[in-house]
Protein backbone atom coordinates (compact mmCIF):
# COMPACT_ATOMS: atom_id res chain seq x y z
CA UNK A 1 0.00 0.00 0.00
CA UNK A 2 1.17 3.88 -0.94
CA UNK A 3 0.82 5.98 1.43
CA UNK A 4 -1.26 9.43 0.71
CA UNK A 5 0.00 12.36 2.15
CA UNK A 6 -3.66 14.20 3.57
CA UNK A 7 -2.33 16.97 5.74
CA UNK A 8 -3.23 19.55 3.59
CA UNK A 9 -6.18 18.19 2.24
CA UNK A 10 -10.21 18.75 2.84
CA UNK A 11 -11.93 15.44 4.70
CA UNK A 12 -13.49 14.92 0.88
CA UNK A 13 -10.46 15.52 -0.75
CA UNK A 14 -8.28 12.92 1.60
CA UNK A 15 -11.17 10.39 0.35
CA UNK A 16 -11.00 10.98 -3.28
CA UNK A 17 -7.47 10.86 -2.72
CA UNK A 18 -7.65 7.22 -0.88
CA UNK A 19 -10.06 5.98 -3.51
CA UNK A 20 -7.81 6.96 -6.39
CA UNK A 21 -4.86 5.22 -5.02
CA UNK A 22 -6.84 2.43 -3.66
CA UNK A 23 -8.72 2.42 -7.70
CA UNK A 24 -5.33 0.92 -9.22
CA UNK A 25 -5.42 -2.34 -7.04
CA UNK A 26 -7.48 -5.33 -8.73
CA UNK A 27 -11.36 -5.55 -7.48
CA UNK A 28 -13.48 -8.62 -8.78
CA UNK A 29 -16.52 -7.99 -10.15
CA UNK A 30 -19.47 -8.07 -8.44
CA UNK A 31 -21.92 -11.62 -8.61
CA UNK A 32 -24.84 -9.97 -10.31
CA UNK A 33 -27.07 -12.72 -8.60
CA UNK A 34 -26.23 -11.21 -5.56
CA UNK A 35 -25.79 -8.32 -3.50
CA UNK A 36 -22.56 -6.68 -2.55
CA UNK A 37 -21.25 -5.98 1.13
CA UNK A 38 -18.44 -4.50 2.35
CA UNK A 39 -17.72 -5.49 6.00
CA UNK A 40 -15.28 -3.31 7.53
CA UNK A 41 -13.11 -5.59 9.90
CA UNK A 42 -11.35 -4.49 12.81
CA UNK A 43 -10.10 -7.93 13.14
CA UNK A 44 -12.11 -8.32 16.84
CA UNK A 45 -14.90 -10.87 17.14
CA UNK A 46 -18.01 -8.81 16.58
CA UNK A 47 -16.95 -7.47 12.93
CA UNK A 48 -16.01 -11.61 12.13
CA UNK A 49 -19.17 -12.69 13.07
CA UNK A 50 -20.32 -9.82 11.24
CA UNK A 51 -18.87 -10.88 8.44
CA UNK A 52 -20.31 -14.76 8.80
CA UNK A 53 -24.08 -13.27 9.27
CA UNK A 54 -23.76 -11.65 6.33
CA UNK A 55 -22.25 -14.86 4.25
CA UNK A 56 -25.01 -16.82 5.94
CA UNK A 57 -27.90 -14.23 4.75
CA UNK A 58 -26.73 -14.84 1.15
CA UNK A 59 -24.95 -11.67 0.26
CA UNK A 60 -21.74 -11.61 -1.46
CA UNK A 61 -19.02 -10.97 0.78
CA UNK A 62 -15.73 -8.55 0.71
CA UNK A 63 -13.74 -7.58 3.89
CA UNK A 64 -12.46 -4.59 4.55
CA UNK A 65 -9.90 -2.77 6.96
CA UNK A 66 -8.54 0.80 7.38
CA UNK A 67 -4.95 0.89 7.96
CA UNK A 68 -5.32 3.70 10.62
CA UNK A 69 -1.88 3.99 13.04
CA UNK A 70 1.83 3.94 12.06
CA UNK A 71 3.08 1.75 14.96
CA UNK A 72 2.47 1.66 18.56
CA UNK A 73 -1.23 0.74 18.70
CA UNK A 74 -3.41 -1.46 20.96
CA UNK A 75 -5.16 -2.54 17.52
CA UNK A 76 -4.06 -2.55 14.36
CA UNK A 77 -0.57 -4.17 15.10
CA UNK A 78 -2.52 -7.69 14.72
CA UNK A 79 -6.21 -5.86 13.65
CA UNK A 80 -5.28 -6.47 9.99
CA UNK A 81 -3.79 -10.03 9.89
CA UNK A 82 -6.78 -10.86 11.78
CA UNK A 83 -9.00 -9.26 9.66
CA UNK A 84 -6.70 -11.33 6.71
CA UNK A 85 -6.73 -14.74 8.33
CA UNK A 86 -11.18 -14.46 9.11
CA UNK A 87 -11.39 -13.66 5.27
CA UNK A 88 -9.53 -16.73 4.38
CA UNK A 89 -10.98 -18.70 6.79
CA UNK A 90 -14.68 -17.87 5.10
CA UNK A 91 -13.28 -17.62 1.68
CA UNK A 92 -13.60 -14.00 0.76
CA UNK A 93 -11.72 -11.19 -0.53
CA UNK A 94 -10.01 -8.48 2.35
CA UNK A 95 -9.08 -5.36 1.29
CA UNK A 96 -6.72 -2.77 3.50
CA UNK A 97 -7.28 0.66 2.78
CA UNK A 98 -4.34 3.22 4.12
CA UNK A 99 -5.96 6.05 6.00
CA UNK A 100 -3.01 6.69 8.41
CA UNK A 101 -2.47 10.06 7.09
CA UNK A 102 -6.33 10.83 7.29
CA UNK A 103 -6.64 9.21 11.07
CA UNK A 104 -3.56 11.13 12.16
CA UNK A 105 -4.81 14.70 11.20
CA UNK A 106 -8.94 14.30 12.10
CA UNK A 107 -8.77 12.01 14.67
CA UNK A 108 -5.19 12.11 16.79
CA UNK A 109 -4.42 15.59 16.11
CA UNK A 110 -8.03 16.95 16.94
CA UNK A 111 -7.78 14.78 20.27
CA UNK A 112 -4.60 16.75 21.61
CA UNK A 113 -6.45 20.49 20.42
CA UNK A 114 -9.47 18.89 22.19
CA UNK A 115 -7.94 18.81 25.23
CA UNK A 116 -5.52 21.35 24.60
CA UNK A 117 -8.70 23.69 24.94
CA UNK A 118 -10.50 21.89 27.82
CA UNK A 119 -12.60 19.48 26.03
CA UNK A 120 -13.37 16.06 26.80
CA UNK A 121 -13.47 14.11 23.07
CA UNK A 122 -15.01 11.48 22.23
CA UNK A 123 -12.71 10.14 19.69
CA UNK A 124 -14.32 7.06 18.39
CA UNK A 125 -17.82 8.59 17.25
CA UNK A 126 -15.18 11.01 15.12
CA UNK A 127 -13.89 7.99 13.96
CA UNK A 128 -17.06 6.39 12.84
CA UNK A 129 -18.38 9.36 10.95
CA UNK A 130 -15.16 10.06 9.03
CA UNK A 131 -13.40 7.13 8.68
CA UNK A 132 -16.16 4.28 9.22
CA UNK A 133 -18.59 6.27 7.59
CA UNK A 134 -16.38 8.57 5.55
CA UNK A 135 -13.69 7.38 3.96
CA UNK A 136 -14.45 3.51 4.11
CA UNK A 137 -17.84 3.61 2.95
CA UNK A 138 -16.67 5.80 -0.10
CA UNK A 139 -14.44 2.92 -0.91
CA UNK A 140 -16.28 0.33 -0.46
CA UNK A 141 -19.16 1.99 -2.78
CA UNK A 142 -16.82 3.60 -5.32
CA UNK A 143 -14.07 1.25 -5.69
CA UNK A 144 -15.73 -2.71 -4.43
CA UNK A 145 -19.20 -1.61 -6.02
CA UNK A 146 -20.63 -2.52 -2.62
CA UNK A 147 -24.96 -2.15 -2.47
CA UNK A 148 -24.06 -1.67 1.29
CA UNK A 149 -21.57 -1.58 4.45
CA UNK A 150 -22.03 -4.15 7.74
CA UNK A 151 -20.40 -3.81 11.12
CA UNK A 152 -20.18 -5.03 13.94
CA UNK A 153 -21.81 -2.33 15.92
CA UNK A 154 -24.68 -3.04 18.27
CA UNK A 155 -27.50 -1.16 16.72
CA UNK A 156 -30.25 -1.65 14.37
CA UNK A 157 -31.75 -0.47 11.16
CA UNK A 158 -34.76 -0.21 10.77
CA UNK A 159 -38.15 0.83 8.30
CA UNK A 160 -40.48 2.59 10.35
CA UNK A 161 -43.64 4.73 8.56
CA UNK A 162 -41.69 7.89 9.35
CA UNK A 163 -38.84 6.10 7.18
CA UNK A 164 -35.27 4.88 8.26
CA UNK A 165 -34.40 4.78 11.53
CA UNK A 166 -31.21 4.22 14.02
CA UNK A 167 -32.69 1.95 16.56
CA UNK A 168 -30.82 0.91 19.88
CA UNK A 169 -30.11 -2.62 19.81
CA UNK A 170 -32.00 -5.71 21.53
CA UNK A 171 -29.45 -5.82 23.85
CA UNK A 172 -29.19 -3.11 26.15
CA UNK A 173 -25.84 -3.23 27.71
CA UNK A 174 -24.16 -3.26 24.69
CA UNK A 175 -26.08 -0.48 22.49
CA UNK A 176 -23.97 1.58 20.42
CA UNK A 177 -26.32 3.85 18.89
CA UNK A 178 -24.96 6.64 20.85
CA UNK A 179 -21.92 6.74 18.91
CA UNK A 180 -23.48 6.83 15.71
CA UNK A 181 -25.23 9.76 15.89
CA UNK A 182 -23.20 11.73 13.07
CA UNK A 183 -24.31 8.96 10.19
CA UNK A 184 -26.32 11.44 7.79
CA UNK A 185 -29.82 9.47 6.39
CA UNK A 186 -28.40 8.55 3.10
CA UNK A 187 -25.29 6.94 5.18
CA UNK A 188 -27.90 4.98 7.52
CA UNK A 189 -29.52 3.60 4.46
CA UNK A 190 -26.19 2.17 3.32
CA UNK A 191 -25.63 0.10 6.76
CA UNK A 192 -26.57 -2.91 7.77
CA UNK A 193 -26.02 -3.49 11.97
CA UNK A 194 -27.13 -7.32 11.93
CA UNK A 195 -25.43 -7.17 15.66
CA UNK A 196 -28.09 -5.30 17.00
CA UNK A 197 -30.48 -8.23 16.97
CA UNK A 198 -28.01 -10.88 19.25
CA UNK A 199 -26.36 -10.62 22.56
CA UNK A 200 -22.55 -10.87 22.87
CA UNK A 201 -22.74 -14.10 24.28
CA UNK A 202 -24.59 -15.34 20.98
CA UNK A 203 -21.95 -13.58 19.07
CA UNK A 204 -19.29 -15.25 20.75
CA UNK A 205 -21.12 -18.29 19.99
CA UNK A 206 -21.55 -17.91 16.53
CA UNK A 207 -18.30 -17.14 16.26
CA UNK A 208 -16.62 -20.27 17.95
CA UNK A 209 -19.37 -22.39 15.91
CA UNK A 210 -17.81 -21.44 13.12
CA UNK A 211 -14.35 -22.08 14.28
CA UNK A 212 -13.30 -17.97 13.88
CA UNK A 213 -9.74 -17.35 14.58
CA UNK A 214 -10.92 -14.20 16.35
CA UNK A 215 -13.48 -16.13 18.75
CA UNK A 216 -11.78 -15.86 22.07
CA UNK A 217 -10.38 -12.40 21.41
CA UNK A 218 -10.98 -10.12 24.71
CA UNK A 219 -13.03 -6.89 23.47
CA UNK A 220 -10.86 -3.66 23.50
CA UNK A 221 -11.46 -1.44 25.99
CA UNK A 222 -9.16 1.94 25.25
CA UNK A 223 -8.32 4.23 22.43
CA UNK A 224 -6.46 2.30 19.65
CA UNK A 225 -3.86 5.24 18.99
CA UNK A 226 -2.70 5.59 23.29
CA UNK A 227 0.03 2.82 23.63
CA UNK A 228 -0.23 -0.15 25.96
CA UNK A 229 0.71 0.97 29.32
CA UNK A 230 0.16 4.27 28.63
CA UNK A 231 -2.52 6.70 30.49
CA UNK A 232 -4.30 9.26 28.31
CA UNK A 233 -2.49 12.24 30.74
CA UNK A 234 0.90 10.27 30.11
CA UNK A 235 0.08 10.05 26.35
CA UNK A 236 -1.18 14.24 26.28
CA UNK A 237 2.12 15.05 27.68
CA UNK A 238 4.27 13.88 25.08
CA UNK A 239 2.41 16.51 22.81
CA UNK A 240 0.91 19.36 25.51
CA UNK A 241 3.44 21.67 26.84
CA UNK A 242 2.84 21.75 30.76
CA UNK A 243 1.98 25.14 31.50
CA UNK A 244 0.90 25.41 35.48
CA UNK A 245 -2.24 27.74 37.06
CA UNK A 246 -4.48 27.81 39.93
CA UNK A 247 -7.20 25.67 41.62
CA UNK A 248 -9.80 27.51 42.83
CA UNK A 249 -13.07 26.34 45.28
CA UNK A 250 -16.16 27.24 42.34
CA UNK A 251 -17.84 28.25 45.40
CA UNK A 252 -16.35 30.22 47.70
CA UNK A 253 -13.13 31.66 45.23
CA UNK A 254 -10.70 29.87 47.17
CA UNK A 255 -7.07 29.45 45.79
CA UNK A 256 -6.58 25.50 46.66
CA UNK A 257 -3.05 25.32 45.09
CA UNK A 258 -1.43 24.68 41.77
CA UNK A 259 -1.99 22.02 38.71
CA UNK A 260 0.17 20.81 36.26
CA UNK A 261 -1.50 21.27 32.85
CA UNK A 262 -5.47 21.79 32.98
CA UNK A 263 -5.31 18.43 30.31
CA UNK A 264 -4.93 16.38 33.14
CA UNK A 265 -8.31 17.16 34.40
CA UNK A 266 -11.90 16.42 33.04
CA UNK A 267 -15.16 17.93 34.15
CA UNK A 268 -16.48 15.20 37.13
CA UNK A 269 -13.25 13.90 38.00
CA UNK A 270 -12.47 13.13 41.59
CA UNK A 271 -9.35 11.55 42.15
CA UNK A 272 -5.64 12.95 41.16
CA UNK A 273 -6.87 16.22 41.72
CA UNK A 274 -3.89 16.74 43.80
CA UNK A 275 -5.13 19.03 46.27
CA UNK A 276 -6.20 17.64 50.36
CA UNK A 277 -9.37 19.27 51.52
CA UNK A 278 -11.98 18.77 53.93
CA UNK A 279 -14.63 17.61 52.10
CA UNK A 280 -14.82 15.72 48.74
CA UNK A 281 -14.17 17.60 45.69
CA UNK A 282 -14.78 16.90 42.01
CA UNK A 283 -13.29 19.49 39.03
CA UNK A 284 -17.00 21.16 38.00
CA UNK A 285 -14.97 23.69 35.57
CA UNK A 286 -11.77 24.53 33.47
CA UNK A 287 -10.82 27.56 32.03
CA UNK A 288 -8.34 26.67 29.65
CA UNK A 289 -7.58 30.87 28.69
CA UNK A 290 -6.63 31.65 32.35
CA UNK A 291 -5.68 28.16 33.19
CA UNK A 292 -7.92 28.02 35.96
CA UNK A 293 -9.26 24.47 36.93
CA UNK A 294 -12.45 25.05 39.34
CA UNK A 295 -12.88 22.59 41.82
CA UNK A 296 -16.17 21.69 44.12
CA UNK A 297 -18.71 19.64 46.29
CA UNK A 298 -20.60 17.33 44.30
CA UNK A 299 -23.76 19.31 43.85
CA UNK A 300 -21.73 21.98 41.71
CA UNK A 301 -21.63 19.58 38.91
CA UNK A 302 -25.03 19.60 38.79
CA UNK A 303 -26.68 21.52 35.72
CA UNK A 304 -30.12 21.44 33.67
CA UNK A 305 -29.32 23.15 30.57
CA UNK A 306 -26.62 22.64 27.76
CA UNK A 307 -26.23 23.69 24.29
CA UNK A 308 -24.79 21.27 21.38
CA UNK A 309 -23.29 22.08 17.78
CA UNK A 310 -22.59 20.76 15.09
CA UNK A 311 -26.26 19.25 15.08
CA UNK A 312 -27.21 15.97 13.15
CA UNK A 313 -30.79 14.66 12.73
CA UNK A 314 -31.29 11.06 11.55
CA UNK A 315 -34.98 11.63 11.20
CA UNK A 316 -36.41 12.27 7.32
CA UNK A 317 -37.94 15.11 8.11
CA UNK A 318 -35.20 17.41 10.96
CA UNK A 319 -37.42 18.88 13.55
CA UNK A 320 -37.71 22.73 13.59
CA UNK A 321 -39.69 23.48 16.88
CA UNK A 322 -39.64 21.89 20.15
CA UNK A 323 -40.11 18.60 21.62
CA UNK A 324 -39.98 16.60 24.26
CA UNK A 325 -37.38 13.55 24.31
CA UNK A 326 -34.28 11.91 26.17
CA UNK A 327 -30.88 13.24 26.29
CA UNK A 328 -27.81 11.28 26.96
CA UNK A 329 -24.79 13.63 27.96
CA UNK A 330 -22.24 10.23 28.28
CA UNK A 331 -21.74 6.75 26.83
CA UNK A 332 -22.49 5.27 30.33
CA UNK A 333 -25.32 7.15 31.55
CA UNK A 334 -28.86 7.06 31.04
CA UNK A 335 -30.45 8.69 28.65
CA UNK A 336 -32.93 11.83 30.67
CA UNK A 337 -36.34 13.26 30.22
CA UNK A 338 -35.53 16.98 28.26
CA UNK A 339 -37.07 19.25 26.01
CA UNK A 340 -35.07 19.56 23.16
CA UNK A 341 -34.94 22.85 21.26
CA UNK A 342 -33.75 23.01 17.81
CA UNK A 343 -31.85 26.29 16.85
CA UNK A 344 -30.06 27.86 13.82
CA UNK A 345 -26.77 27.48 12.84
CA UNK A 346 -26.62 23.78 13.66
CA UNK A 347 -27.14 24.07 17.25
CA UNK A 348 -29.39 22.62 19.76
CA UNK A 349 -30.48 23.64 23.34
CA UNK A 350 -31.56 21.14 25.57
CA UNK A 351 -33.65 21.77 28.93
CA UNK A 352 -33.18 18.72 31.27
CA UNK A 353 -36.49 17.93 33.61
CA UNK A 354 -34.39 17.42 36.23
CA UNK A 355 -30.43 18.62 36.80
CA UNK A 356 -27.71 16.63 35.64
CA UNK A 357 -24.39 15.90 36.78
CA UNK A 358 -21.07 16.57 35.19
CA UNK A 359 -22.25 18.12 31.54
CA UNK A 360 -18.51 18.09 29.68
CA UNK A 361 -17.89 20.03 26.80
CA UNK A 362 -16.63 17.89 24.02
CA UNK A 363 -18.67 15.31 24.79
CA UNK A 364 -21.71 13.89 22.39
CA UNK A 365 -25.54 14.56 23.08
CA UNK A 366 -27.81 11.95 22.29
CA UNK A 367 -31.09 12.56 21.34
CA UNK A 368 -33.94 9.71 21.77
CA UNK A 369 -37.62 9.34 21.42
CA UNK A 370 -39.41 8.99 24.54
CA UNK A 371 -39.82 5.45 23.93
CA UNK A 372 -36.17 5.51 24.63
CA UNK A 373 -35.81 3.04 21.30
CA UNK A 374 -35.09 6.00 18.34
CA UNK A 375 -31.77 7.54 18.12
CA UNK A 376 -33.27 10.97 16.80
CA UNK A 377 -29.83 13.23 16.13
CA UNK A 378 -27.32 14.88 18.18
CA UNK A 379 -24.30 17.01 18.48
CA UNK A 380 -21.26 18.15 20.46
CA UNK A 381 -21.35 19.61 23.53
CA UNK A 382 -20.33 22.88 24.28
Amino acid sequence: MTAVDTSEMTTAEAVEAVCAVASKRPVSEPDATKTRVAVLMSGGVDSSATAMLMIKAGYEVVGVTGWLIKSGSRCCDTGMVDAARVCEQLGIEHHAVDLRELFKSEIIDQFHQSYARAKTPLPCSVCNTLIKWGALLRYSQKILKARYIATGHYGRVVETEDGFRLARAKDPKKDQSYVLWGLTMEQLKSTLLPLGEYGKDEIRAIAEGGGLVTANKPDSQDLCFIPRGTTTQQYLGNFLQVETGPIVHTVNGEMLGQHQGTFNYTIGQRKGIGIAYHEPLYVTSIDPDTRTVYVGPPEALLRKELTASAANWLMETPPVESFEGLAKIRYNSKAEPATIYPLPDAQIRVVFHEPQPAITPGQVLGIYDLTDTYMLGGGWID
